[in-house]
C-alpha cells in the first residue's frame, strides 16, 4: 500500500519536472518571436532580414528631432553625437536608425560614452531607417572616433564630407562590420585619412563588404589619403568593394606582428577603377603561419606590397587570380617582401621583385600573364630571360609573355576584363581557369 507521504512526494516531483520543461521552452519561444539576433559563423554578420522589435530601436534625425527627446520614432534625437552617446551606454536597445540626412561639424569620441550593447550573438546596428526611399547621408566634416565599442554593424547609408570614422584610435574596438555604405569624400585629405580607419592594432575582426568609396582625387590631396586604411589588423575581410579616386584607394599600413598571432586576412573580389592618374594601392602584412590572401581583385593602378613604413617584414602573401592593369611591385628596402606566392595573375605592367636591392628573392611566381618586364635587383629581364636566369631557379616556367585580350563592353566594370575566347591566358591558369580575376565574383554584389 502506497503511503500518503510517498504520494505527496510523487506529485511534487511531477510538478517540478513540468515546471522545468516549461522553463526550457518559454525562453526559446520568446527569443524567436520577439527578439532579433544576428548570428554569424565568421565574426562578420550579414544584413539582418528580420524585423527588429520597436523596443530595441532608436532614431536620430527627421521630424521633431531634438536631443532632449527619448529617441523613439516619434521623438528622435537631433544629432549623431547624442545618438552615439545613448547607443554606447545602452544595454536595452541596439539598433540606431538614421531617419534623415545628418551632418557632424564637431569632433566626436565615444571612449567617454560607455561600452555599448554589442555582443557576438547580437551586434549593435547603425543603419539608414528602412522607411526612407533614399538612404540617409551622414556628412562628416569632423572626425568621429569609435573607441571601446565591440560588435557593431554599419550598413545601408551614404557618407559625405571631408572626414571619416576612426575605429580603435585609443582603446580596443573589435568586430566592426561595414556593409553597403557608399561614400564620396571631399577636401584635401590628410595623413592616415579615410572613410573608415582601423587604427593602432585596436580594430581586429574588421569586415568591409559591398561598399563603394570615391575619394577626393589626387591633385592637392595628401598622399596618405585612402578610401579605407588599416593598421596591422590580423583578422580582416575586405570583399566586393569598389575603391577609387584617392592617392591610396586601399591602404594596409604596418604589418601585423607575431605577438598579434597568425593572420586571417582576406582581400578579395574588389575593384579599383583608376579615376585619377597617380592612384596606387598599398598592402603590407605578415601571414605568421596564417592566411594573408589577395585574390580575385582588379586593380587599374599600381599595387605595392611593402612593409608599410612600420619596420615589420612583409611575409607569406598569397597573391592569386588578380588582374593588375599596371605594375605589381614587391618592394625591398631593409625589410624586403619574403615568401610570397604569386600565381595566375594578369600583370599588364612590370613585375618588380626586390628591385634596386641586393636582397635574395624568396618569393615564387608561376602561371602569370605578363605584358611588361621583370625587374630583379639591378637587372631587367624579359620573361624568357627570367625563366632561364631566375632566382630561385624554376620561376615562371608556365608563365606567358604578351597582352591579354579582354571581352570589352561597358567600360569601368569588372565584366569588361573577362578574357576573350581567343586571348592569351584563356583556360591557362594552374587550376584550368582563366589567368586573372574571375570577374563574375568581382565588384559590388547583391547581398
Amino acid at each position: 500500500m502506497i503511503s500518503k507521504k510517498l504520494i505527496i512526494t510523487l506529485i511534487f516531483l511531477l510538478a517540478l519536472t513540468s515546471c522545468s520543461k516549461e522553463s526550457t521552452v518559454e525562453p526559446n519561444e520568446d527569443i524567436s518571436n520577439s527578439k532579433f539576433i544576428v548570428f554569424s559563423d565568421a565574426d562578420y554578420p550579414s544584413i539582418p532580414n528580420n524585423d527588429i522589435p520597436s523596443s530595441d530601436q532608436r532614431f536620430v534625425g527627421g521630424a521633431n528631432a531634438n536631443d532632449s527627446n527619448n529617441g523613439l520614432e516619434n521623438s528622435p534625437w537631433a544629432t549623431f553625437d547624442k545618438a552615439l552617446q545613448e547607443l554606447s551606454a545602452s544595454s536595452t536597445w541596439y539598433c540606431l536608425n538614421l531617419a534623415s540626412d545628418l551632418t557632424v561639424e564637431s569632433f566626436i569620441d565615444t571612449k567617454f560614452y560607455g561600452s555599448g550593447p554589442g555582443t557576438s550573438s547580437q551586434f549593435a546596428i547603425i543603419r539608414s531607417a528602412p522607411s526612407l526611399s533614399t538612404p540617409a547621408t551622414l556628412t562628416l566634416n569632423a572626425r568621429v572616433e569609435i573607441d571601446g565599442q565591440q560588435n557593431w554593424l554599419w550598413y545601408g547609408f551614404n557618407m559625405a564630407g571631408t572626414e571619416g570614422i576612426n575605429l580603435g584610435e585609443d582603446t580596443p574596438t573589435n568586430h566592426h562590420t561595414i556593409r553597403r555604405v557608399t561614400g564620396n569624400m571631399t577636401g584635401t585629405g590628410g595623413d592616415n585619412h579615410g572613410f573608415f580607419q582601423a587604427l593602432n592594432y585596436n580594430a581586429n575582426y574588421l569586415g568591409i563588404f559591398n561598399c563603394n568609396f570615391t575619394g577626393p582625387g589626387v591633385d592637392g590631396v595628401h598622399g596618405n589619403t585612402a578610401s579605407v586604411i588599416v593598421f596591422g589588423t590580423t583578422h580582416l575581410r575586405i570583399e566586393n568593394n569598389v575603391f577609387t579616386n584617392a592617392p591610396r584607394p586601399f591602404y594596409f599600413k604596418h604589418s601585423n606582428q607575431s605577438i598579434k598571432a597568425a593572420a586571417d586576412v582576406h582581400i578579395r573580389y574588389n575593384y579599383q577603377p583608376e579615376t585619377s592618374k597617380g592612384e596606387s594601392c598599398f598592402i603590407a602584412g605578415r601571414a605568421e603561419d596564417g592566411t594573408f590572401e589577395i585574390v580575385d581583385n582588379i586593380f587599374e593602378s599600381t599595387v605595392e606590397i611593402s612593409n608599410g613604413g612600420g619596420g615589420e617584414q612583409p611575409e607569406g602573401h598569397f597573391i592569386s587570380h588578380n588582374t593588375f592593369l599596371s605594375d605589381l611591385n614587391l618592394m625591398n628596402g631593409n625589410d624586403p617582401v619574403i615568401n610570397a606566392t604569386l600565381e595566375n595573375n594578369v600583370i599588364m605592367g612590370d613585375l618588380e621583385l626586390l628591385r634596386y636591392s641586393s636582397n635574395i628573392n624568396t618569393n615564387t611566381s608561376n602561371h602569370e600573364l605578363i605584358t611588361g618586364n621583370i625587374y630583379y635587383q639591378s637587372n631587367v629581364y624579359t620573361l624568357s630571360d627570367w625563366q632561364h636566369n631566375s632566382v630561385p631557379s624554376g620561376q615562371d616556367v608556365n608563365s606567358i609573355a604578351g597582352t591579354p585580350q579582354f571581352l570589352g563592353g561597358s567600360p569601368s566594370t569588372p565584366e569588361y576584363y573577362k578574357l576573350d575566347i581567343n586571348s592569351l591566358g584563356k583556360w591557362q591558369a594552374s587550376d584550368g581557369e582563366d589567368i586573372g580575376a574571375r570577374v563574375d565574383k568581382v565588384g559590388n554584389k547583391n547581398e
